[in-house]
Formats: structure tokens, sequence, C-alpha cells
């Protein structure tokens, strides 16, 4: 029989390897002894700044119990980015991709009931042939997952292949319901052995087998009337025990998750679930957390999915790679419909990085392929950021027909900028196409997103659209009275998603993700006051604090009744009247101030009470919503708290004071010429524009910013990166800029207006 034996304790490791290559000089008396899940950038990671990006060195005596087995696997659950293992001084292989499972054959190597010296260098340098070359997101280092040592049989079910089982479940119904379970099993050690399988349903009852022998060991089951994998309405997962009998009489055995359902998706009317409408509304999610980074347990990841049953989603965006195998089986069996996807953030005209996105991208989907939760394999995210190619459309096409190929019964997706066109090829090569968008914050006003959707629907009525990304920053301990975009506060971002939410909300935008569920980490960025981190999360990095936008989701989708008085943190008030909002689920809700009614209304998710009184000291105020209720202290000061206000330490440029009488933006930024206003991609493809750009800012020359962020113009940049520059300088090289003519104009729309 299969043992799995975990190998996450005991482990030395070393930030500087002194050696590579056999014979090892590594001295575990010099090393740090760690335990698995570990990573070496759990703080520079997410502090800001740079951070430890390289190879780094873990040892550990590997003992095989003997009899265990007659084979052995080392098994990897994750290691970021790319690994090269040793056993004694045997090069076991080497793993490119930092999210997937991969396994390593020791047979050969090891001694069974003796000890082996195990040495696993992991490396995650910026590689230009491994995903992703860059994004909005720490590359946490290390072995952040689980290590097992695998014993089995002479005779079992492929252990190197792709990572999985080596038993593939394709479910599918057909169209008079019945189930129709499709078993493709690879084996080693036995070509013509029997191979016995027993579907299990929900209940844990047999309720269908199959055995084969001879020259093939897969398979087909069918099952009459199924129970259905409904999402939140009724998960249903059944199980199929895979057994393999050697010629010795030794067996393997393999138990793996499944659910019958069908879907697809309307251009016009969305996603539907078993022939009913399901509007996909969800949130992104990153695996990182505070002070852990990538290397996070199991207690975690329930915590995240008790977060996210809490909010009431139905979807989830596992962004932007593969995500530990557990949190798909979570949500298998919680309800909620997953899109799953490769790290492709930047495509250049690379074969190199095409053959490792191919990688990926195999791996991800046999690895997930009994997934029922699992509807989206998703191919690219923002690839464009830069631009387009022709190249880049091919590439895309390579990795549609691969995903198609190896399995044509989900949807494929991307995820493009608002730069992408609506008549660009990059929405018409997968099956479904995303935006990530940002009105309101980055660009353009909030209210844009409706003009957004009805054009594109507009000029590809038979592409279904989704909104793959929005939100905005919050500083939950930032807050204003009257809310503006830039100020970083709790306040903005409820007022963001009250305005942008229902927008978005329309039948048929099959899919909305909120970006981001929780704030995570993101080295390159300064801002609101937070170093290293994205902080567009509905909940805080470390999990503790929900922000108002979180209970604003709650109100909309959860079932179980709650009421949530917002600004809860503004607890010093400088004013004798204060406007006081609400959400709940509940159809009325009644205010007391200081025990004595106040006011009570009837409404849907958001209530809002005006000329709330505030006396000197503290003020106690209660919300009562059906049977739920909700507290709030606020104490009236003599003078505003400033540490409530994000005081920006790069201020943004006054563009106001660079007009002259009867100038307009036009003046200041022609659109027949360069300016601040042009992309960096544009300014840094035109080489007078480009030595401007280095003459007066040599301190961008090194700047991340410049990298990932080709489509925000220069202005953004200026604004928003923690870089210090003189507003007389910016000044002159935008006139400067100016002097340069275009060919046509070509530049992206100013966002100027809404800084």
């Amino acid at each position: 029989m299969r043992t799995i034996l975990s190998l996450n304790n005991d482990w030395f490791f070393s930030a500087s390897p002194t050696s590579f290559e056999p014979p090892f000089t590594q001295d575990t008396q010099q090393m740090q002894p760690v335990c698995l899940p570990h990573t070496w950038n759990a703080e520079d990671g997410q502090g800001g700044g740079t951070y430890l990006r390289g190879c780094c060195v873990y040892s550990r005596v590997l003992c095989v119990p003997q009899g265990a087995g007659a084979r052995f696997y080392l098994e990897f659950q994750g290691a970021n980015s790319v690994c090269r293992a040793y056993l004694n001084e045997h090069f076991l292989g080497e793993h490119r991709g930092g999210y997937s499972t991969f396994r390593f054959d020791i047979t050969d190597v090891c001694t069974p009931g003796g000890e082996d010296r195990l040495t696993v260098f992991v490396d995650n340098s910026e590689f230009t042939d491994v995903c992703p070359l860059s994004g909005d997101f720490s590359i946490f280092g290390g072995l952040y997952r689980d290590v097992n040592l695998i014993c089995v049989p002479q005779t079992h079910f492929d252990l190197l292949y792709y990572g999985t089982q080596g038993v593939l479940l394709s479910p599918q119904l057909e169209e008079n319901g019945d189930a129709r379970l499709s078993i493709e099993t690879y084996l080693v050690g036995g070509d013509a052995a029997a191979v016995r399988y027993e579907v299990f349903s929900p209940e844990g009852q047999a309720v269908a087998s199959a055995k084969t022998g001879g020259d093939s060991p897969d398979a087909v089951i069918t099952l009459k009337n199924p129970a259905l994998w409904d999402g939140l309405k009724g998960p249903a997962l059944y199980s199929c025990v895979a057994r393999v009998t050697g010629p010795d009489g030794s067996c393997d055995e393999v138990s793996i998750s499944f659910g019958w359902r069908r879907f697809e998706v309307d251009p016009q009317k969305g996603f539907f679930l078993n022939g009913n409408s399901v509007p996909l509304r969800g949130v992104a999610r990153h695996q990182d957390r505070q002070d852990c980074g990538n290397a996070t347990a199991r207690q975690q990841l329930d915590e995240d999915m008790a977060i996210l049953r809490e909010l009431g989603a139905n979807a989830v965006r596992l962004s932007h790679y593969q995500h530990p195998q557990y949190f798909y089986d979570l949500c298998d069996r919680e309800g909620l419909v997953v899109w799953a996807e490769i790290p492709m953030l930047a495509m250049p005209d690379d074969e190199s990085l095409l053959e490792n996105a191919c990688a990926q991208l195999t791996e991800l989907i046999l690895q997930n392929l009994h997934h029922p939760c699992v509807c989206f394999w998703g191919l690219q995210n923002e690839i464009a950021i830069a631009g387009e190619t022709f190249a880049m459309y091919r590439n895309v096409e390579r990795l549609q027909s691969l995903a198609k190929k190896l399995d044509p019964t989900r949807l494929t997706t991307s995820s493009n900028l608002n730069s992408v066109k609506n008549n660009s090829p990059l929405n018409h090569i997968t099956d479904v196409v995303a935006y990530n968008i940002y009105f309101g914050w980055y660009y353009g006003k909030m209210e844009e997103y409706a003009d957004f959707l009805d054009k594109f629907q507009q000029d590809n009525p038979n592409v279904a659209l989704g909104v793959s990304e929005y939100g905005v920053d919050a500083n939950p301990y930032f807050h204003a009275d009257d809310p503006r975009v830039k100020d970083y506060s709790e306040e903005f971002q409820a007022l963001f998603h009250e305005t942008v939410y229902p927008i978005l909300n329309r039948p048929s935008v099959w899919g909305t993700f909120v970006w981001n569920l929780f704030d995570f980490g993101s080295a390159l960025r300064n801002e609101g006051g937070t170093k290293g981190r994205n902080c567009k999360g509905l909940v805080s990095y470390d999990r503790s604090l929900r922000k108002d936008s979180f209970y604003y989701y709650k109100a909309q989708w959860a079932s179980e009744p709650f009421v949530h008085i917002n600004s809860r943190r503004y607890a010093q008030r400088a004013a004798d009247s204060m406007t006081v909002r609400i959400y709940t689920n509940q159809p009325h809700v009644t205010l007391e101030v200081e025990g004595a009614f106040f006011a009570e209304q009837d409404g849907q998710t958001v209530f809002v009470f005006e000329n709330v009184p505030l006396h000197a000291g503290e003020n106690t105020v209660t919300a009562h919503a059906g049977s739920c209720t909700d507290t709030v202290t606020w104490t009236r000061v003599d003078a505003p708290n400033l540490d409530y206000t994000y005081v920006d330490p790069n201020p943004g440029f006054n563009v106001k004071n660079w007009f002259t009488p009867g100038q307009g933006e036009g003046d200041l930024f022609p659109e027949d010429r360069f300016s601040l206003m042009d992309s960096i991609g544009d300014l840094m493809d035109n080489p007078q524009a480009a030595e401007l750009i280095e003459t007066y800012l040599p301190q961008l020359k090194n700047n991340a910013a410049m990298k990932v962020a080709k489509m925000f113009s220069l202005f953004e940049i200026l604004n928003h990166m923690s870089s210090s520059f003189d507003e007389d300088t910016v000044q002159e090289l935008n006139q400067k800029l100016t002097e340069l003519h275009k060919e046509k104009p070509g530049r992206r729309e100013s966002s100027l207006l809404s800084i």
C-alpha cells in the first residue's frame, strides 16, 4: 500500500550557499534550522523596497524506512521559482515554476534503513524564461508548501505524470442528464495490471464500479441521475477510488473527489450553472499573508475560506498562479466557482518563456482536472501592458490550443487592461474575456464603468465579458468626511464600491471579481502610508480587520442576518453632528443615540442617517436591524485628529499652477506632441523623449515601475511612486517634451482630471 510521510521538519537553511554543485560543502551547523512551509522573504518581501531574490539552499537528513515500499518519490507541493534537488551528490532533477506540485524518483539512489543527505536549491531570481516575468506582487522564495516522501509498491500509479496522481478524472453530464466519468490512467511497473475503480456517492455509498486489464487501464463509468455539484446551493461531491494490483499481489490506491455539473456563458445572459442563471459575483485572492509570505499553514487556508463564506461570494479568482491543492478542495466543498490561472503577466516574443508557460498550464490543468469548482482556465493577465504584437496573439493562441487539447470541457479566459481596444484580437482568442478596469482610481471617473461595458458589448455582441479586477486602495486608519480619490480613506473605498458595484451587477457581465479579498505583499509599492503592499483588499493583510467595504458586499451577497455601522475607526470627531452609514442585508434599520430613538428607515443594503448629534465626550450609537445589533462609540473632540488624514510624502504636482491665462489642458499637453500624459512605453520608444527623461529624472532609470507599468502615463508614475521629484524640474521636462512632434496622435486618455 501507499505510504505518505511528511518531510516538513528538521531542515537547515542558508541564504548564502557555499557550493552549488557537488561535492557540497554546506555546514549545517552554520545554517538556520527551519520547518516547512518556509520562505526567506517573510519580512523583506512585504516591507517595501528591495527583497532577497536569489538562490538559497535547504538541507536535511532523509531516512527512508526499511520495507516501506519498492519505489520512493520526493514530492514538493510548491517551490518558488526554480528548484534543483540532490540526494547525497546525485542530481535528482530540476523544476522551473513556483506554484505547482512536482516529484523526483529517488528509488535508485536512496538507502532504505539508512541515512541520506537531501540538498535542495531554490531560486527566486528574475528569470527570463520562467513565468512570471513581473507583476504587482512579491515573488516569495522558498519551500513554501509541504514536502513529502511517498512510498509505493513496484506497480503503482505514475507519480511523475505532470505532478498528478497518475489518475485523471473527466466528469461530464450527458444531454439526458446521465453522468459519464472518463478515467485516464498512467501506470508504472504493470502495463497489463488489473485496475479496479469504485465510485462513491456524497453519502459514502458505492454506486458504480469498473475493472480493467490487458492493453489499457483507462475506463468509462456511467451513472443515472447523479446528485449535482450546484455551487452554493449544494456542492455534491463524489469520490473515485482507484486500485492497481501488481504481479506480487501488492496494491497501490488513490482516492480522488470530483463532481458533476454543467455550465455555460451567454454573452447577453451571463453564467449558467446546471441550467440556472448564476451571475458570478466574487473576489480575487492572493495566497500570501502578513509575516508568512506564501508559507501559509492549512489552518490559515481554512481561515481564508471562512472569510470568503462569511462574505457570501459565489466565485473566486485564484490569482495569478496555481494555488495549493487544499484550497481547490475547499472550494469544491464550499461550492465556490473558481477561475484558475497561470502566472503569464508579460509575454515578450521568447520561445523559452512560452514553453515554460505551456508547462505551467499543463500542470495547472492536469493537477486540477477533477475539481468541479474550476470552470475557467486563465491564460494571461495584462500581457499588453507594454503594447500588443502579432507574436503575442500567436502565443496566446498556442496556449488556447493547449488548454482545449488538455481539457475541452472548460472555458478559457484572459484579463485585459483597459488600454486593449474592443476590436483587439486578444478579445477573440479565449472562450470568454474579462477586463481589469480602474476608473475612478488610476484614471477617469467611477461612472465611466457603464460606458465601458455598454461600448464593449455593443462592439462585441458575441463576446462574453467579465470584470476581472476593480477596486481602490484603502488604509483603514485614514478617514474622511468628504472622501476623495487618492485620500486612501476607508470611506472612499466604501464610496467607490457603493458606486461601482451596481453598475457592474448586470446579467450580461458573466463575472465580477473585486480586487482583492485581502491586502497582499507587493515590494514595489509605497503608497497610502503603507510600504510593500497593495491595500485594495476588503480585509487586512493579517486577516484581523474587515474594512467597511467588506460589509457592503456582505450585505449584497450573504444570507446570514447582520448589521454594520461604518467608520467605527474614525473614533474622534470635531463636529457637532455627523452622517452615519450602515450596511445590512435586512430591510429595516432603527438608529439609537445614547439609548434613545433617533430615526428609522426602510431600504436595501445602504442606510444613511444625516445630522446625527454629537455632544462633548463619548457618544454611543446603536443600529438595530431585525434581530441584529451593532454599537459604535465616537468621541467629540475640539480639533480634528490629523492622524486620520493621509499626508502624501510626495505631493502630486500642482498642474493648475502651470497654466498661464488663456491656457487650457490642450496647450500644456498637445495631442500632436509628447508630454507627461503619454505612456511610459510610448515615451521610452522615442529616443529623444527617453533621453530627456534620463536627463531630467535620472532617479527613474532603475525604478521597477518603469519596467512593469509601461501603459501608465509618466504623470501617473510621478504622482504615485515614492521617489521625490522637484515640480519645477517636472514642468520643464514637460515643456521640453512638447517640443517633440509625434508622427500621429497616440497617447492614452489623460487621467489629469481624476488626480
